[in-house]
């Protein structure tokens, strides 16, 4: 008898969640809270956070979709309207609107004692509570849902305007205006720079003094995040992290005081473009951290002792907390004892294995909830196939609970020794060898003997040494995919050095990855 899955959430995770589980005859019903899919893409729903400017911050191969290929004649990085067209040719194309429930908020989610989850949910036009048994769930709700307010003394007597940048949503709303932006990641430079076309002055608040890294989409003729397999294999991270460091130092008027101290492999790098020239100009001013906001004239005193006078607007670019309130809050994060042992030197907690399972609930998953320097989505598709493989039995069952504390244990002490301390996320991955590990587990790891009994030697080459695009996976193994060896030559075609004429590639602003 097929199982019937509960997903919660319609943005891209819980999109290839449900495709995963019909390829796979399982039985999904998808929750929604909103009317739409796309999650925080759909930048016409009142809680996306897309601003109008906004581009991804990696490029169209290595974003896609395994067996469904971005169109190879759109533009290498995409604005949220081609995201948004690219969700919709998805979703339709494999008949996924069927199996969601929208405008449904899910109230809780709680075991039973055969193992099997009730969902309680509210449809928001019937306000009659609902409820649901399934077999498995799968949460899908994403990273970027709560915002995250700092505290700084002073805050509720400011006479300026204080918001956070999940409300934000173009420059011609700050005409003429003095605005303070707080935060150093990628929406915030992305909005210091955009500000500058339409605000009076811009400043920039940034809690450590330093800027982080920063590189631009297209570096030395260079698609900045097309890799080979063999440079990803071969090359040490280091070296290949002092390689770009060096290219940004070359490329990049860094100001001394602000140049970062952690190596960039450790840290998190931001991609902009246009941040060095306003600062060279001094239409963005760098400030420190913020110490007090002031009732009077509308001013902002710094760690420094500086003060600022008149400022308008503070635009809090300071991240997001995650929302499952649905659930024990324990399930995810581990509750009281890893927060103790943890807390200190890690952001966003978290107690899953693999970044999926939490080692005690076998039957309830995470799908989603990563970051590192790839692209989110292929990632939440392979997490989706690892999940649906699990549940099918496709693959060997989960090692006990014991073994699974202890490779989450091992996870967070590796993160510890390699990553500064700014930078130590426990949803971190390294994107390459994640992907990896977990293709190799469902089966779908393009081998290089297997690639040339199939294809020939001349594939191989370009599976080697060409761009390192997600569809690899779909070359071999269960579910793979007919066009898959077209669709790698077809973005292999692609000539580097004309990339440079599209426009706006490094004007644009970046996604919504930090």
């Amino acid at each position: 008898m097929p199982k019937h899955i509960a997903i919660i959430g319609a943005g891209i995770s819980g999109l290839t969640t449900i495709k995963q589980c019909l390829d796979n005859d399982l039985i999904p019903i998808c929750f929604e809270q909103n009317s739409s899919v796309g999650g925080v893409w759909k930048s016409e729903e009142s809680h996306s956070p897309v601003y109008k400017s906004v581009l991804t911050n990696t490029s169209k191969e290595m974003s896609t979709f395994s067996d469904f290929p971005i169109p190879a004649d759109w533009p290498t990085y995409l604005n949220h309207s081609q995201i948004e067209k690219y969700i919709e040719m998805y979703t339709e194309k494999f008949n996924l609107l069927p199996h969601i429930k929208f405008n449904t908020t899910v109230l809780k989610v709680s075991i039973l004692p055969d193992k099997r989850w009730k969902v309680k949910y509210i449809i928001q036009c019937e306000r009659e509570e609902k409820e649901e048994i399934f077999d498995f769930v799968i949460v899908c709700s994403g990273l970027i849902r709560k915002p995250r307010w700092p505290e700084y003394k002073g805050m509720n007597l400011f006479k300026g305007e204080q918001m956070h940048s999940h409300k934000y949503k173009r420059a011609a709303d700050f005409e003429n205006k003095r605005v303070l932006v707080v935060g150093c990641g990628s929406s915030a430079l992305d909005i210091a720079v955009e500000l500058t076309h339409a605000a009076s002055q811009v400043y920039l608040s940034i809690r450590k003094g330093k800027l982080p890294w920063i590189t631009p989409r297209i570096i030395n003729d260079k698609v900045l995040d097309h890799t080979s397999r063999f440079s990803a294999h071969m090359i040490p991270p280091s070296i290949r992290g002092r390689r770009l460091e060096n290219n940004i130092m070359k490329s990049f008027p860094y100001p001394s005081h602000l140049k970062p101290t952690d190596p960039l492999i450790a840290s998190y790098p931001i991609v902009n473009f246009e941040i060095f020239q306003c600062l060279t100009v001094g239409r963005v001013i760098v400030k420190p951290n913020i110490k007090e906001l002031k009732s009077e004239n509308k001013q902002i005193e710094f760690v420094d002792g500086t003060v600022l006078e008149d400022i308008d607007v503070v635009i809090y670019s300071t991240g997001y907390n995650f929302d499952n309130s649905f659930l024990e809050e324990h399930i995810f994060t581990g509750g009281c004892e890893v927060e103790q042992e943890f807390g200190k030197d890690f952001h966003r907690l978290n107690w899953l294995y693999k970044l999926l399972f939490p080692p005690k609930y076998p039957n309830i998953a995470f799908i989603g909830f990563t970051v590192g320097a790839g692209a989110i989505w292929p990632v939440s598709e392979m997490q989706a196939r690892y999940v649906i493989s699990h549940i099918k039995g496709f693959i060997k069952p989960l090692p006990s609970q014991s073994e699974m504390e202890k490779s989450i244990r091992n996870s967070y002490e590796g993160i510890r020794k390699k990553y500064c301390r700014s930078a130590r996320n426990a949803l971190r991955i390294n994107y390459v060898l994640y992907m990896e590990s977990l293709s190799k587990e469902i089966g779908c790891y393009p081998y290089f003997y297997e690639i040339i009994k199939k294809f020939g030697f001349r594939f191989w080459k370009l599976i080697m040494f060409g761009t390192f695009t997600p569809i690899h996976y779909r070359l071999l193994g269960r579910n793979s995919w007919d066009g898959a060896r077209e669709a790698i030559t077809l973005y292999n075609k692609d000539d580097f050095k004309q990339l440079l004429n599209e426009k706006s590639i490094n004007s644009g602003r970046t996604s919504l990855f930090y």
